[in-house]
């Protein structure tokens, strides 16, 4: 394509000629939105900008007139859908950078993860993580300087405090001029989703351990991400993880096995279920493998805990081998000595010793000369 000469830059209008996409970052965020030293938070402002796209409608144009008649949300639900994984495959980032960056934003206060379980196709659903969002947060943000007092413009456009508008106020004042008939999509946030709330009950407890305001889970154990590593990407979710980790702490404390043993264990039993051909919605997760009297095919955390006792017995009964036999040499070579040491004080010990021990008579001399000896033995020697 020929670039026309709109500024007289030939690369300035080159660009023009190119459609470019995206989301949007507002300059002001590289200041607002920052880590503990100061410096831009370039994960979170960019996820952030990824979930305002989300959030802000999809305009709807009459098909005769060009005018803006309504404007309807891209996504499904009543909040957007999003997983550490998509993020960090999005954004080419670690799942640890994308759920550490989503924490910063939400002890920001812009967005506010929300945990429930979703009934599908294949059945339930659990844990699964949506993205709201605060307007009024992210306004402070993006108009640091305007956050008690917007712009005129931005009180024209917007309105988020909620109130409904005064009848006699004039509509250009309070949401775009998109037709009489529109719906007020500029209601208030946390009314609306507390509506919404309501009207759709999920099956999700009210106050889960993934939900908490300090971030979520705790430091964990290298040898807990080591088995965690293994759990199907299908059931690695937040709560998921935090449920495994208070089962991995019961189980060390009730089975009397140690973490390098659970990971090395429940890894093997996922190897040998991916060798079988076995589909990932199948493999119990790590909370699930961990608990006692689950069913779960394959190696169990039960049989592995069985086998290891039966090698551990079977390793000390040889160990009680080894030693008796020990002592049963040890108390032969003590009988020896004494014996050696009584045939050396009788002279008539000595003498049928050394019968018992003369070739020249032949082998039929020889065991009578040492079945004499043993008996003078017997009954003059009393090794106890």
């Amino acid at each position: 394509m020929i670039a026309r000469k709109l500024t007289g830059n030939a690369a300035v209008d080159a660009i023009a000629t190119m459609a470019v996409t995206g989301n949007v970052i507002p300059a002001t965020w590289y200041k607002t939105i920052t880590t503990s030293s100061g410096k831009a938070d370039l994960v979170a402002i960019n996820i952030l900008s990824d979930v305002l796209y989300w959030y802000r409608p999809r305009e709807v144009r009459d098909e005769y007139t060009g005018d803006i008649i309504a404007y309807q949300k891209r996504f499904a639900s009543d909040y957007l859908q999003r997983n550490y994984e998509q993020l960090s495959e999005h954004f080419g980032i670690s799942k640890r950078q994308a759920k550490d960056a989503v924490v910063r934003l939400e002890e920001l206060g812009a967005v506010k993860r929300i945990f429930r379980n979703v009934e599908c196709g294949a059945g339930m659903m659990g844990n699964v993580m949506f993205i709201a969002i605060d307007p009024k947060r992210i306004a402070e943000l993006t108009y640091p300087e305007q956050s008690t007092c917007p712009d005129p413009m931005t009180k024209k456009r917007h309105s988020y405090d909620g109130k409904d508008p005064d009848s006699g106020t004039p509509m250009s004042e309070f949401r775009h001029r998109y037709g009489e008939n529109s719906p007020d999509i500029y209601k208030d946030y946390s009314e609306t989703t507390e509506r919404l709330s309501s009207d759709q009950p999920t099956s999700q407890p009210g106050k889960l351990s993934c939900d908490k305001g300090d971030g979520g889970l705790a430091e964990t154990s290298d040898e807990f991400e080591s088995a965690w590593e293994k759990v199907p990407r299908s059931k690695a979710s937040q709560c998921a993880k935090e449920k495994a980790w208070r089962v991995w702490g019961e189980t060390l404390g009730c089975e009397g096995v140690d973490e390098d043993f659970l990971a090395k264990t429940y890894r093997r039993y996922v190897i040998q279920q991916e060798n079988a051909g076995t589909e990932q919605r199948f493999i119990a997760t790590l909370s699930t493998w961990l608990k006692p009297n689950r069913p779960v095919a394959g190696l169990s955390l039960e049989s592995a805990i069985a086998k290891r006792r039966s090698e551990r017995a079977r390793i000390e009964r040889q160990k009680a081998e080894r030693e008796a036999e020990a002592r049963r040499q040890q108390e032969e070579e003590r009988i020896n000595r004494l014996e050696a040491e009584w045939r050396d004080s009788d002279p008539v010990a000595r003498e049928l010793w050394a019968k018992a021990w003369d070739f020249s008579g032949g082998f039929d001399h020889l065991s009578d000369a040492m079945g004499d000896y043993r008996a003078y033995r017997d009954e003059k020697l009393k090794p106890g």
